[in-house]
């Protein structure tokens, strides 16, 4: 499908403007007009020292929610100096969507938000600062979780907050990232040129109620071939943490269905595989009751599912 904001032939003043874009900020969005909106406005007032940038927001529904939403806000960052353009990816799946928006991407920089996440003020700047220095060819930024209207439960301890992709915690200061320190795709932004004949995996990323993840998949295949990650941790977005997922029983399945992924995507990249060291009951764990575990339990058996989803990957793939 074309790109529906622009035509065929952009205007010369439209080129021009164009090959003068530092950044492409872009949105994937699915069926979540509310929060694309909330999304929006913190971007509204963002800027960058590396120039001008743009937004494209890829809405990955056939039912085109979005667009109401995107078009309503395309004014106000043309009063900016921003434009805004909004494309329909009807191949469903996560993977796609980011697939589109970097190729559909006009700036040599690409940067990622969700449309479940706010930009706090000054990230663009903060995000895109580093890649000054042309030995960065990622950033990450960090991640704070946003619990809207319902309290934290007194469970979700910082050790359980990778699983909802908030709180990296890597560092106070901005610094390169260490092997093993990882980070998604819902606050980061690369060089558009590392993803030359690459993509975002298509098979394993979020489609609807699925658990499956390719978060992080192929900046670990990046990294693991040569490409540096910058963390900057002033570099904050807040992230909406669903209700239905403030469950001990969903954080143990999303552990589960993230180890499966990852050994698909150990195999996938040629990566070193986990050893599969562990013992257990399967009868005790099928009696456990989840609701009733501690956050030191819960930690724990976390860990557990996240083994027996590899395992089970091992197996099935």
């Amino acid at each position: 499908m074309p790109d529906q904001s622009m035509p065929d032939h952009a205007p010369s003043d439209d080129l021009h403007a164009i090959s003068r874009l530092a950044v492409s900020v872009v949105v994937c969005t699915y069926r979540r007009p509310a929060l694309l909106d909330l999304c929006l406005a913190s971007l509204a007032g963002e800027t960058t020292s590396a120039g001008l940038h743009e937004i494209l927001v890829i809405d990955n529904a056939p039912q085109q929610d979005a667009r109401p939403v995107a078009e309503r806000w395309r004014s106000v960052f043309a009063g900016h100096g921003t434009s805004l353009r909004y494309v329909v990816e009807e191949r469903t799946g996560v993977g796609h969507a980011r697939n589109r928006g970097v190729a559909l991407a006009a700036a040599p920089l690409v940067a990622f938000i969700d449309d479940d996440e706010r930009a706090l003020s000054g990230w663009l700047e903060r995000l895109t600062a580093p890649f000054a220095d042309p030995g960065v060819d990622m950033v990450a930024g960090e991640v704070d979780p946003d619990f809207g209207d319902h309290s934290r439960p007194d469970w979700l301890t910082d050790g359980l907050l990778h699983v909802f992709s908030c709180r990296w915690g890597w560092d106070s200061v901005p610094r390169f990232l260490k092997p093993g320190e990882w980070f998604g795709e819902g606050n980061c932004a690369f060089r558009k040129r590392l993803v030359d004949g690459r993509g975002f995996p298509t098979d394993l990323g979020r489609s609807g109620d699925g658990l499956m993840s390719s978060e992080g998949m192929l900046f670990t295949a990046l990294r693991a071939a040569g490409a540096t990650a910058y963390y900057v941790p002033g570099a904050r977005v807040s992230h909406h943490i669903h209700p239905d997922r403030l469950d001990k029983a969903w954080v143990l399945r999303r552990m589960f269905f993230q180890g499966t992924s990852d050994y698909i995507a150990h195999r996938r990249y040629g990566l070193s595989k986990l050893p599969q060291d562990f013992n257990f009951s399967l009868g005790k764990l099928m009696a456990l009751d989840v609701q009733a575990l501690d956050p030191a339990s819960l930690q724990a058996m976390s860990h557990l599912y996240y083994q027996l989803g590899y395992a089970a990957g091992s197996n099935m793939y």
